[in-house]
């Protein structure tokens, strides 16, 4: 049991993005039906036709009203009944954000069920190894502007990231309680290179890792990771970003003698690296603007759709405080988690992943200014071993508690 309990958070510790911060967010409301003002005249009297919801005092529908009205103007309390969209337009303040359900409507994402979306659904909305879709959900306040980065060619300030990581899992029979693993305080050095097109070209080095005991009981746990994690250092990293933050063509160099352990976890810092810059929306934005980012990741072999949802709360020059929101949901419901035996094969029976969060962003630095955010995930895998002519089913389910703290130094 030991052995998992290294082998999980040098797995997928790092899969977990640095603004992967997800909210209970409502399902798509759906829209309200159309009435078809010949359909309704000709039903007209027929007094069971029914359309869409009004307020108590107006039962008709529209379409009904007109066709009962005499010629010439209507009276002023029938208008009133016939036009109560009209009258809500023009009572609406400009630059007021749009209210929750309106936000709620637009989102483009399916339901799905036990967190996995049916086949296909994912590749509808994000192809795998694209870039991310940027959906504006509300503008926001009055003044609005542009939001764009700007780079600045150069080397920045190395930027400090803290992991914290408490997990339980129970498998075979076997329950190991909430355990809270050693924080990991990783350092990099970022470079900023000339502007190409609307793309900059980014140069990443991982300067430093450290495994920091916070208690007798992580004493021995961080023994054993600190020289799996030793020759991780001088990693190098290449990408490219353009104006409105979408990363793109993300390369790692890796230094020799890595362990494979400590290999497993670079497909989680390529995810980590993405989602360092938060994608902006094309749209003028204001103060409550909110957008929402599709994209799609690999976490522990499992592929992800990763729904973010930003809310501008505040913008002081080229400084953007944020609100994050991120839920994960499984693209596909087969996975292939690291180290799996031969002959064995896993699939997901249950997944759900979600936090929230903060985070600051000069838009003409590479990597955030500060912040922190709090991911949660429940996963259950359904493992099936065949070996000596005989299949063998195992349920294993894993909870996670990540939280992420980053600062420049």
């Amino acid at each position: 049991m030991s052995r998992s309990l290294l082998g999980l958070p040098l797995a997928g510790l790092l899969a977990f993005s640095l603004l992967a911060c997800e909210s209970k967010e409502a399902p798509p409301a759906p829209a309200p039906e159309k009435v078809d003002e010949a359909k309704a005249k000709a039903d007209a009297p027929k007094p069971e036709a029914k359309a869409e919801p009004k307020p108590e005092d107006a039962t008709k529908p529209e379409a009904e009203l007109k066709a009962e009205a005499p010629k010439g103007e209507p009276k002023a309390d029938d208008k009133a009944k016939t036009e109560p969209k009209e009258e809500a337009k023009a009572a609406a303040p400009k630059g007021d954000t749009q209210p929750a359900a309106d936000v709620a409507a637009k989102t483009s994402v399916p339901d799905a069920p036990n967190g996995i979306l049916p086949k296909g659904a994912a590749d509808k909305l994000v192809k795998a190894g694209g870039r991310p879709v940027v959906h504006l959900l509300a503008a926001g306040g009055e003044p609005r502007a542009a939001a764009a980065y700007a780079l600045v060619k150069g080397t920045s300030k190395p930027l400090r990231m803290g992991m914290e990581l408490e997990m339980a899992m129970s498998a075979a029979g076997m329950n190991l309680p909430p355990t809270k693993m050693p924080r990991m305080v990783m350092t990099f050095d970022f470079s900023t290179g000339d502007k190409k097109g609307s793309d900059w070209p980014i140069e990443g080095t991982l300067k430093d890792v450290a495994v920091e005991s916070q208690g007798a009981g992580q004493d021995k746990i961080a023994e054993a990771l600190r020289p799996q994690l030793e020759p991780i250092k001088g990693l190098g990293m290449r990408y490219f970003v353009d104006e409105k933050g979408r990363v793109h063509d993300v390369t790692m160099s890796m230094p020799k003698a890595v362990p494979q352990a400590a290999q497993q976890m670079m497909t989680g810092m390529t995810q980590s690296i993405e989602s360092m810059m938060a994608p902006l929306p094309d749209e003028p934005v204001g103060p409550g603007a909110k957008w929402e980012v599709l994209g799609r990741l690999t976490a522990n072999g499992a592929d992800l759709l990763q729904v973010s949802t930003f809310t501008l709360k505040e913008r002081k020059g080229d400084l953007l405080t944020l609100d994050v929101a991120v839920k994960q949901l499984a693209a596909k419901d087969t996975v292939t988690p690291p180290g799996m035996p031969p002959g064995a094969s896993a699939r997901l029976v249950a997944f759900k992943s979600q936090g929230s969060g903060t985070s600051v962003l000069d838009t003409k630095d590479v990597a955030p200014t500060g912040g922190s955010m709090t991911v949660k995930s429940a996963m259950t895998l359904e493992v099936q071993i065949a070996a000596g002519g005989k299949t063998e089913k195992q349920n294993t389910s894993v909870d996670t508690s990540v939280t992420v703290s980053y600062a420049r130094k």
